[in-house]
């Protein structure tokens, strides 16, 4: 049975004949927002911009209409108007802002045909700001949802037939009062008709104040008993106007949901505008808010209305909230004809009403040649509805027609708002429906008629920002379904950050319709020339006639024009450098033009990315073998306007231009260069710095083919953050007192070349499974930093963190961690630094709180790029499957990434070196007498990295203030030296004199002869410069004095070397990290057994929760252990999560060749099992119970046993028990 309801005061009697509009396919006109009354946001008669005709050499901007006010309304265009007398026959744009101003503008060239303002100050009229109508509970600081003035909102509509535009402005009126100079404000909606080609009054009408009263109900499902008023107000109409049956229809929700709205449904008749109904979807209780982030509600052939309702009741008889519905017109009568109310899958509606999931925020689409209509809510289900038969309500949408979700596994809610468009491709090839929501690549759903089939055919490369309460505005353009015809033009936001309440940038992108991998053009190619500005959400891009219309909120509003035009003149040449003489005779240079396929990566932000082919002066990857101290002027991505000089090194090696380094090289002399001097000094760059406090960040694991400065190209894993590969990967940056969500969504394909993918196997296994450790951290590893969770390609996991208010702030990092994977992944990019920022209560010494609080600091991830000989062995590459145990037959049927190949291109014989923060010998730039904090993260899986300042004249101070995330006791100086232990940390406060000024010292690796005793021969090498300190002044201000102060610990670190020792029947556990046979590792001669395995063979040691412990770890040297036998001399690196532990003892004669290595006292989480006799750690586990992993840092050898558990217990519990010899805790409680 079909629900009917209806209730309006009868006002006229007209006819309800439904207006005719051109159907949706072959409009040459565009009357309305989203192209059409179907809704599709599809052009189907652009002759002009096609797939071939549109590039980045034919196709930009054009021009610019300037606005009074931004434009939030769709522009609309009318062809060929015949406005007589000089100006004749036009094409026009008509554009709507919200100071209420209307042009028309001839949309050929950047000329107003006339404009109306609404304002008038005769009569006291003006819009209205933001600030006059906040309501209570919203922030006054903050804009909201919309901002600034508010006039014309929603988008306008067009009767061509009768040559009138109508359009709703939003108002106030000062009304004087009586016997006083002062006066009062009317707040109110005014409805307008305008003559299209004069701009003049239509039918006499004026200003029509918007009011109404309807009937509501005062108990749930009591009778109608009572008057509601209109609150102009209260609330904003953001849906775009429609016509159906001679009526003008106008919906409103309410500004972010605040105060006592409803939504409110009102027809005025198109000739008189005089109102006929007026309907509320709320009656007996209230919200229902129509918005729709300004759709406008489709209209079928038979004059039926579709909107949808947001957060709000719902009981089918007076109430509609968060539900689809049908209306209709009859007898000035509006009424509900049909409805469907959706859940989503394993929740119901009242749970998704409350988490704010509502349907309310897309608008509904007609499915042209069909009865179905489509919808969406913010969670992106995307659902088809039988319009004739919509379906009422079902738990997890059994009664729609069909119902799919556009959202990655796990996602919860992907926002989607006004996002998307459907294009017919004509013929057996059906249509297809682009929708594009925040977090999200834009997808392409194939219909064949009937059903759309559920996963996306296409997709972008580039993602959604989150947090941008906008994905992109799309719209379609195409000669019918001519193919090579199709374009998907989109505008997008391009930083994060709320673009309902900020001004934030953005891009217009052209997809191919048919291949959305393939980007025709975008407005950053050439930005200079391009630059869309600051975004406008919700404003479909306007496709007309060879041009098309970006709204932009760029100098408070301006519709940017692109178009056809010739862009491919060569970009002159810069001037040379600064005191350059030009080697070569008559001041000529050898040109080179660099051109970039796919054209649009040509900007220096995209050419970070990969997976490009270069073409040098036409060809394809050319390798350029130049000869040396000559000067080439070199155009990258012509015609693009980044042309610059470049001079080849007098001693050869390779170069880097600083914006493109893929395919080109010069390859005069062998890597690496002679020692002390630096060839590659491009600025260090700081990885992008991701907030979580109280937040989630996702992380996707996805194939990546990196190019290092030119040296060395090949495919491996990184992560994506908004779609963006980035190796490292982003800084996530904690908070003391804060939760922290990371979810990590692994995007590669399956791939097990070991049988079953055994997790625990003490081999290589499971390449594309993987997981998350927080190297650093003090937090459970029960819940969360528990590495016994395991990531298969096309899943996700969130780890959630829930920092304690006294966890200390400090320098950390993130890797994956999936053990028999964890050196391919680690040395191949999946790792990141994280910083933890410290509790509002937490008090850091003055000179601390300079030095950390400095614009100046920098961060800097060392990572150790490795190919083993002529092998891929423990290697950074992707393909990289040669462990122990993974046999030539499992290779051979190994399914590799065939598109991603082919290997490692080396360009150099460079094999073994190491970056900073994905670059090759940066520069990092500080000033003179300033004191610069670097926060240096070891992110290497094979080798100690002895770093040494090149500094014969002792121009720079280094002094290091934490190691591992602690501080010091005290800020100790360093002999211009720092080792790093693989997986350690250290921050490091450098100073350099003003004698310095304009000189390089070079950091090189070294591994100094001094410290063998102490890392023996286990993972050292040499580096000639690993990076460069340029002192120069920059004008930034100074951190003038080193620091020398103490800095407080919180209480999970109190000092413990006094401490008395609490384990049982000895007060040393000795811990051997020890090769054994063949390439097996393990501790204490037992390789790591696995989380399964039981309890007597799992654990090393069960210690008790709150007991100070000390293990003498061994590197191992020659002699016995407990009486087994060692067989490796070698500094092991010992790592231990989740406790940090303090040095103790450096036995014989370690302490000496240890002096800058370790200290006795400070505070560790990995430390170098010192060669011969070994090194003394002690710790009191503090706060979690479960299992504490140790294993050694040099990850192959974990990969192949050398892990093992330590479980901590309660101290009163009874498994609290030494295992050997077995002695019950004694009744310590924790401190």
């Amino acid at each position: 049975m079909v629900l009917r309801w209806s209730f309006c005061s009868v006002l006229q009697v007209v006819s309800a004949l439904l207006l005719v509009l051109p159907s949706c396919c072959a409009l040459p006109y565009i009357l309305q927002q989203s192209y059409n009354r179907f809704r599709t946001g599809s052009h189907g008669e652009e002759t002009i911009l096609n797939t071939s005709s549109v590039s980045p050499d034919t196709f930009g901007k054009l021009w610019t209409y300037s606005t009074d006010g931004k434009v939030n309304a769709m522009p609309l265009y009318v062809p060929e108007l015949d406005f007589g007398g000089s100006i004749g026959v036009r094409n026009a744009l008509y554009v709507a802002t919200m100071n209420g101003v209307l042009y028309c503008f001839d949309a050929d060239r950047n000329e107003t045909i006339w404009s109306y303002d609404v304002r008038s100050p005769e009569l006291g009229i003006d819009v209205v700001s933001f600030i006059e109508i906040q309501r209570v509970g919203m922030d006054p600081n903050l804009p909201g949802n919309v901002y600034g003035n508010i006039g014309i909102l929603s988008t306008p509509i067009i009767d061509f037939s009768n040559r009138t535009i109508y359009f709703v402005c939003r108002v106030k009126k000062l009304l004087p009062i009586v016997g006083s100079d002062n006066f009062t404000v009317q707040y109110g909606f005014e409805l307008h008709a305008r003559h299209i080609v004069t701009g003049a009054d239509r039918y006499g009408t004026g200003r029509v104040s918007i009011n109404a009263t309807t009937g509501i109900a005062s108990k749930r499902y009591g009778a109608i008993d009572k008057t509601l008023l209109f609150d102009p107000y209260l609330h904003n109409n953001r849906p775009g106007l429609a016509i159906a049956r001679n009526q003008i229809w106008i919906a409103y929700g309410a500004i972010a949901d605040k105060g006592a709205y409803r939504g409110w449904v009102m027809t005025y008749d198109m000739y008189t505008l005089r109102q006929t109904c007026a309907w509320v979807d709320t009656k007996s209780t209230g919200a229902g808010g129509i918005w729709q982030a300004g759709r406008a509600p489709p209209v079928d052939d038979e004059g039926f209305v579709y909107y949808e309702a947001g957060n709000g009741d719902f009981d089918g008889v007076y109430n509609f909230g968060q539900s689809f519905f049908k209306l209709s017109f009859e007898n000035n009568n509006i009424s509900v004809v049909d409805w469907y109310l959706p859940t989503d899958t394993g929740m119901d509606w009242a749970a998704t009403n409350k988490l704010d999931y509502d349907v309310g925020s897309t608008g509904m689409m007609l499915i042209p040649g069909t009865d179905l209509i489509l919808g969406s809510n913010k969670l992106g289900t995307i659902y088809i509805l039988n319009r004739k038969n919509m379906g009422g309500e079902g738990f997890n949408n059994s009664n729609a027609y069909q119902n799919f979700a556009n959202r990655g596994k796990g996602e919860l809610a992907n926002y989607v708002k006004n996002n998307y468009a459907y294009y017919n491709r004509g013929g057996c090839l059906g249509s297809w429906f682009y929708i594009w929501a925040e977090k999200m690549p834009m997808n392409a759903y194939h219909f064949n008629g009937t059903h759309f089939w559920t996963l996306p055919v296409s997709s972008t490369a580039f993602k959604g920002l989150s947090g941008t309460s906008s994905g992109g505005a799309v719209a379609v353009s195409g000669d019918g379904s001519k193919p090579g015809t199709g374009i998907v033009w989109a505008t997008i936001p391009t930083v994060k950050g709320g673009a309902e309440a900020n001004l934030i940038p953005g891009a217009v992108f052209a997809y191919d319709a048919e291949d959305l991998s393939r980007i025709v053009w975008n407005s950053t190619i050439n930005q200079d020339r391009d630059d869309l500005g600051i975004f406008a959400k919700f404003v479909q891009p306007v496709v007309a006639n060879g041009r098309v219309y970006i709204s932009s909120f760029t100098n408070s509003g301006t519709i940017i024009v692109y178009g056809l035009n010739n862009y491919s003149s060569p970009v002159p040449p810069p001037p040379p450098p600064p005191n350059f003489s030009p080697p070569s005779v008559g001041g000529s240079f050898t040109t080179f033009d660099i051109t970039v396929s796919p054209k649009t990566p040509c900007s220096p932000t995209y050419l970070q990315g990969s997976n490009m082919a270069f073409r040098i002066n036409g060809t394809q990857n050319a390798e350029l073998n130049l000869p040396r101290n000559q000067t080439y002027l070199f155009r990258l991505g012509v015609p693009c306007t980044y042309p610059f000089y470049l001079t080849t090194d007098p001693r050869g090696g390779m170069f880097d231009t600083g914006r493109i380094t893929a395919g080109v090289s010069t390859s005069a002399a062998p890597f690496p260069e002679p020692a002390g001097v630096a060839t590659y000094l491009n600025p260090l760059r700081q990885p992008q710095v991701i907030p979580c406090q109280d937040g989630m960040v996702t992380l996707t694991v996805v194939p990546y083919r990196w190019n290092i400065d030119g040296l060395i190209e090949f495919t491996t894993r990184a992560y994506a953050y908004d779609g963006v590969p980035q190796i490292p990967g982003p800084t996530i940056a904690m908070k003391a007192g804060k939760q922290c969500q990371i979810r990590i969504v692994n995007s590669l394909s399956k791939w097990t070349p070991v049988a079953n993918c055994t997790y625990h196997s003490n081999t290589m296994h499971c390449p594309d499974t993987t997981n998350l450790h927080t190297h650093g951290l003090h937090v459970s590893p029960t819940t969360d930093d528990n590495i016994d969770v395991h990531i298969p390609p096309a899943d996700l996991h969130r780890y959630t963190y829930n920092m304690s208010s006294d966890h200390l702030m400090g320098t950390h990092w993130y890797h994956a961690h999936n053990h028999g994977s964890v050196t391919l992944q680690v040395l191949g990019g999946l790792l990141g630094s994280l910083i933890v920022k410290p509790h509002a209560s937490y008090q850091l010494p003055d000179d601390l709180a300079a030095l950390y609080n400095a614009v100046s600091a920098r961060t800097m991830m060392f990572q150790h790029v490795h190919f083993g000989g002529n092998t891929v062995n423990y290697s950074t590459a992707f393909e990289a499957l040669d462990y122990p145990g993974v046999s030539a037959a499992m290779l051979a049927a190994a399914p590799f990434y065939e598109s991603l190949r082919p290997d490692a291109v080396f360009y150099t014989g460079a094999r073994d070196f190491y970056v900073v923060n994905g670059q090759y010998q940066p520069v990092v730039t500080i000033q003179p007498n300033d004191v610069t904090l670097l926060r240096m993260v070891h992110g290497s899986a094979l080798r100690f990295l002895e770093l040494e300042l090149v500094d014969p004249n002792k121009w720079c101070t280094l002094v290091l203030v934490a190691r591992d995330g602690v501080f010091q006791s005290t800020p100790y100086q360093q002999p211009g030296s720092i080792v790093l232990t693989q997986g350690g940390r250290a921050d490091v406060a450098v100073k350099c004199s003003a004698a310095a000024t304009g000189q390089d010292i070079v950091v090189r690796a070294y591994a100094n002869p001094s410290r063998d005793l102490a890392l023996g021969g286990e993972g050292r090498h040499n580096q000639a410069v690993v990076f460069t300190i340029r002192v120069a002044e920059t004008g930034a201000a100074k951190v003038a004095n080193l620091p020398t102060s103490q800095a407080p610990l919180p209480s999970y670190l109190a000092d413990e070397m006094s401490s008395a020792l609490s384990f049982g029947g000895r007060n040393v556990s000795e811990v051997l990290l020890s090769g054994m046979s063949g390439l097996n590792q393990g501790i204490n001669l037992q390789m790591f057994p696995g989380f399964m395995a039981p309890n007597a063979t799992k654990y090393i040691d069960r210690l008790c929760l709150g007991n100070v412990y000390e293990f003498l770890v061994m590197g191992p040297g020659a002699g016995l252990m407990n009486g087994m036998p060692t067989t490796h001399v070698g500094a092991h690196p010992y790592h231990q999560h989740v406790n940090h532990f303090q040095v103790s003892g450096l036995n014989g004669a370690n302490a000496a060749a240890a002096a800058d290595v370790v200290r006795i006292g400070e505070w560790r989480d990995t430390v170098p099992a010192l060669a011969l006799n070994g090194i003394k750690i002690r710790f009191r586990p503090h706060t979690f119970t479960g299992d504490m992993i140790a294993h050694c840092h040099i990850l192959q050898h974990e990969d192949r046993g050398m892990m093992g558990l330590f479980e901590i217990a309660e101290a009163r519990s009874e498994s609290c028990v030494h295992v050997p010899p077995p002695s019950s805790c004694p009744p310590t409680s924790s401190p």
